[in-house]
This record gives C-alpha cells, sequence and structure tokens, in this order.
C-alpha cells in the first residue's frame, strides 16, 4: 500500500502544472463590471459631445449682436436650459448621473482612457 505521505505529495506537486493548463486553456472573460462601465461611457460620452454642441450653440446666441437685451439673452438660456433637459429625458440620463459619472472619469485613469477613447470614436462617426 503506498505512504499516503507519497500521494498526498505527488499530488500537490502535480497540481499547479495542471491548474495553469485548464486556466491557460480559458480565456478570461471581461468582468461584468468591465461591459457595465463600458456602455455606460459611451452613454456619457455621447452625452457629452450633446451637451457640448448645445453649449456651442448657446455662448454663439448669446453673443450675437442681436441678442444683447437681458430679456433676450434670459430667453436664449431658458431656451437652452429646456433643450439640455430634453436631451436627458431622451437619453434616460439625469444631470445628477452625468455629474456622478463626470466625477468617475476624472478620478480613474482606466476610465479616462475608455472615455477618451469612446469620445474618439463618436467624433469620427
Amino acid at each position: 500500500m503506498p505512504n499516503f505521505s507519497a500521494v498526498l505529495m505527488a499530488a500537490l506537486l502535480s497540481a499547479p502544472a495542471s491548474l495553469a493548463a485548464q486556466n491557460a486553456a480559458v480565456p478570461p472573460a471581461a468582468p461584468a463590471s468591465a461591459m457595465r462601465d463600458s456602455a455606460a461611457i459611451s452613454q456619457h460620452a455621447r452625452v457629452h459631445l450633446a451637451l457640448n454642441a448645445l453649449r456651442d450653440r448657446e455662448q454663439a446666441e448669446l453673443a450675437a449682436p442681436k441678442n444683447k437685451k437681458v430679456e433676450t439673452q434670459a430667453e436664449v438660456r431658458d431656451r437652452f436650459r429646456a433643450l439640455r433637459n430634453d436631451l436627458f429625458i431622451r437619453e434616460k440620463y439625469t444631470a445628477a448621473q452625468y455629474a456622478d459619472m463626470t466625477q468617475r472619469i476624472s478620478g480613474d485613469d482606466a476610465l479616462r482612457a475608455l472615455f477618451e477613447a469612446t469620445l474618439e470614436r463618436l467624433q469620427k462617426k
């Protein structure tokens, strides 16, 4: 009858090689959080680009000579505030979610890189 400690030692010595072989055969799956982050980053990037475009249009209208009256500028601001709200509703996104994701991106280098790559991809479309 084989010695128990010899059998155990043989099993332990062969285990790392077989475990490594099993891990090498199965490619690691992307974590679910990474997939969620990617979808959230894509949505954030779309909203970010749309908000930038709205902001640029608003600033151009406010700078137009015909819009120098305080009342006219207030109307322009109100109109663009409504357009921003419509954008958030259309994207099923809130201003609070936008601010939260902006904060997350600014503090996480990996998310920042993903966000910048997503922006670049969307701007090429």
